[in-house]
C-alpha cells in the first residue's frame, strides 16, 4: 500500500510540474487579465453618433515587456472584448493614449480616455490600450515620447492579449489596426515603424494605421517650439521631454537646477517622481512660465540653439532618435490633424506625409479635420479613423458562430517530434499558431492532414479549428 501511495504521489507531482510548465509556456507575456466592468453599445453609440453593434467587457491586463535598457518590466493596460455577439472572430486594435502625468490617469484605471477603447471594441474589435511603462502599475517613471518603449509596450500587449484569447472561445482574426491621439499619435507611429523595422509583419498583420495629432517631427517642428521666443500653451510638455530623455539616455542634464531657473527647479521634480498620482499637467502648466527663455537657463538653452545646425547636443540626439516621420510605411496610413491645434502643430502631419511619399509610400495621407484646437480635434479625428477602419476590416466569418458543440478531432502524437497527424469528422478550417501569435499553417476545407514538423521550434502551439457549426481551440506540444 505504501508503495502504491508513493507511485500515486509521484504521478501527481509530475502532473503538477507539467501543468506549471504548460502555464509558463502559455504565459510568456500575459501575467493576468481581470474583469473590470461592462459598457452598453447603446450608450456608447449615443455619445459618439457612431454605429456600434456590441456591448463591451473591460479587463485590466498585466503583462511582461521591457524598459529603456531592454530589461524585463511589467506593464498594465486596458483590454476590451465585444460581448452579446454570435461572432467570435474579431480584428485586434491598439489605441495609444495621450499625455498624462498621473500614474493612475490611464486606461487600466478606467480613466475617461478608456471610453475610446470601448467605442472601438463596440464596433467589433479586441482593443489593447497600453498604459505605457512607468504608468499604471508599471514601476518607475514613464519615458515620455520615447518611441521604442511606446512601441514595445504596444506590441507586447498584443502578444499578451493573444495568449489570453487562446484560453477563450474568441479568435483573433490576424488583422491589426493601430491608432492613438496626441502622445498616442507618436506611439502609434512608433509602433507601426518598429513592426516594419524589425520585420514583424508576419506576426503583426497591420491592415491600417491612423496616428492622430501626434508630434512626429520632434527634432524639427517640436524643437522650433523650444527655440521660439513665442509663448507655448503647454510648457509642461517640454520639461516632461527633458525628464524622459534624461531617464532614457542619461546625458541630458545632471540636476534640475542645472537646467531650470529657480524656483522651477524645485517646483518641477515632484511631478516626475515615478510615483505621482495627484499632480496633473494642468497644474504644472500653471506653475511654470510658457516662454522657454524664462524657464530654461540661458546657458542650456543657448547651447541647444547654437547647435541647431550640427545637432550634436545630447538633447538634439534624443529628439532625432525619437523622430518617426522620415521612413517608408508598408501599410495604408492616415494622419488625422486639425489646423488650429495649439499643442501639437498640424505641420507634423503635413511634413510626415510629404517625406513618406517622397520615400515611395503607396498609401499615406494627412487628413484635415477642420479648424479645431487640440481638444476639439479628438472626436472628428478618431471618428474618422474608426470609420476608415470599418471599411478595411474583414466582417465576422459565418463559420465563427459560437456553438456549445466542440468539433471532435484527433491530433497525434501529442507531444510530437518530426510529424503531426490531424484527423477530423468533417471538413474544417484549420490554423496553427505559435504562442507569440505567428501563423504556422493555415488550411481550408480539409479533413485529414499529415504535417512534417522537424523544422518547427520546440514548444507549444495553438490549434484553432472551425467547422460549419462548431469550433475547437487546443494546445499541442513539440518536443
Amino acid at each position: 500500500m505504501h508503495k502504491k501511495l508513493k507511485i500515486l504521489f509521484n504521478y501527481f507531482k509530475l502532473l503538477l510540474i507539467i501543468t506549471v510548465l504548460n502555464f509558463q509556456a502559455k504565459s510568456q507575456y500575459l501575467v493576468s487579465c481581470n474583469f473590470l466592468n461592462s459598457s452598453s453599445s447603446t450608450i456608447l453609440s449615443g455619445a459618439t453618433g457612431l454605429t456600434l453593434d456590441y456591448d463591451v467587457d473591460m479587463y485590466k491586463m498585466t503583462y511582461n515587456t521591457v524598459n529603456t535598457d531592454s530589461l524585463p518590466v511589467i506593464a498594465t493596460g486596458a483590454f476590451m472584448v465585444p460581448k452579446n455577439t454570435s461572432c467570435n472572430d474579431f480584428p485586434m486594435a491598439v489605441y495609444n493614449h495621450g499625455t498624462t502625468l498621473r500614474k493612475n490617469d490611464v486606461p487600466s484605471y478606467n480613466n475617461p480616455e478608456s471610453i475610446i477603447g470601448k467605442v472601438f471594441s463596440a464596433g467589433g474589435y479586441f482593443v489593447c490600450m497600453p498604459d505605457y511603462i512607468g504608468m499604471g502599475d508599471s514601476p518607475g517613471f514613464h519615458p515620455y515620447v520615447h518611441g521604442h518603449t511606446e512601441a514595445t509596450a504596444s506590441i507586447d500587449m498584443v502578444r499578451a492579449a493573444r495568449e489570453y484569447l487562446s484560453t477563450t472561445n474568441f479568435v483573433d482574426n490576424n488583422e491589426l489596426f493601430l491608432t492613438g491621439y496626441s502622445q498616442g499619435g507618436h506611439a502609434c507611429m512608433a509602433t507601426t515603424k518598429l513592426i516594419k523595422d524589425k520585420n514583424l509583419q508576419s506576426e503583426f498583420n497591420i491592415i491600417a494605421s491612423a496616428p492622430c495629432s501626434g508630434p512626429y517631427d520632434l527634432s524639427g517642428i517640436m524643437a522650433d517650439t523650444i527655440i521660439s521666443p513665442t509663448p507655448y500653451s503647454n510648457p509642461g510638455y517640454i520639461v516632461y521631454l527633458l525628464a524622459s530623455y534624461q531617464l532614457a539616455y542619461g546625458n541630458i542634464f545632471n540636476s534640475w537646477s542645472d537646467v531650470l531657473y529657480s524656483p522651477y527647479d524645485t517646483i518641477v521634480p515632484p511631478f516626475f517622481s515615478g510615483n505621482n498620482t495627484t499632480l496633473d499637467m494642468g497644474l504644472l502648466n500653471s506653475l511654470i512660465p510658457n516662454q522657454m527663455n524664462l524657464l530654461i537657463r540661458d546657458t542650456c538653452l543657448n547651447n541647444f540653439i547654437n547647435d541647431s545646425v550640427n545637432k550634436n547636443h545630447p538633447w538634439w540626439r534624443a529628439l532625432i532618435d525619437n523622430d518617426n516621420y522620415d521612413w517608408l510605411p508598408l501599410n495604408p496610413l492616415r494622419m488625422y490633424y486639425c489646423s488650429a491645434d495649439e499643442q501639437i502643430a498640424y505641420t507634423n502631419a503635413l511634413n510626415a506625409e510629404s517625406t513618406m511619399n517622397n520615400n515611395g509610400a503607396l498609401d499615406v495621407q494627412a487628413m484635415n479635420m477642420g479648424n479645431n484646437d487640440h481638444g476639439g480635434c479628438v472626436l472628428p479625428a478618431l471618428s474618422s479613423a474608426f470609420n476608415w477602419f470599418q471599411t478595411l476590416r474583414s466582417p465576422c466569418n459565418i463559420s465563427s458562430i459560437i456553438s456549445p458543440n466542440l468539433i471532435s478531432y484527433s491530433a497525434y502524437p501529442n507531444p510530437f517530434k518530426n510529424e503531426l497527424k490531424i484527423e477530423f469528422d468533417e471538413k474544417v478550417y484549420l490554423a496553427i499558431y505559435s504562442l507569440d501569435g505567428k501563423l504556422i499553417i493555415e488550411e481550408n476545407n480539409i479533413q485529414d492532414l499529415k504535417l512534417p514538423t522537424s523544422n518547427w521550434s520546440k514548444g507549444m502551439y495553438i490549434v484553432k479549428v472551425k467547422g460549419a457549426k462548431a469550433y475547437r481551440n487546443t494546445i499541442i506540444t513539440k518536443l
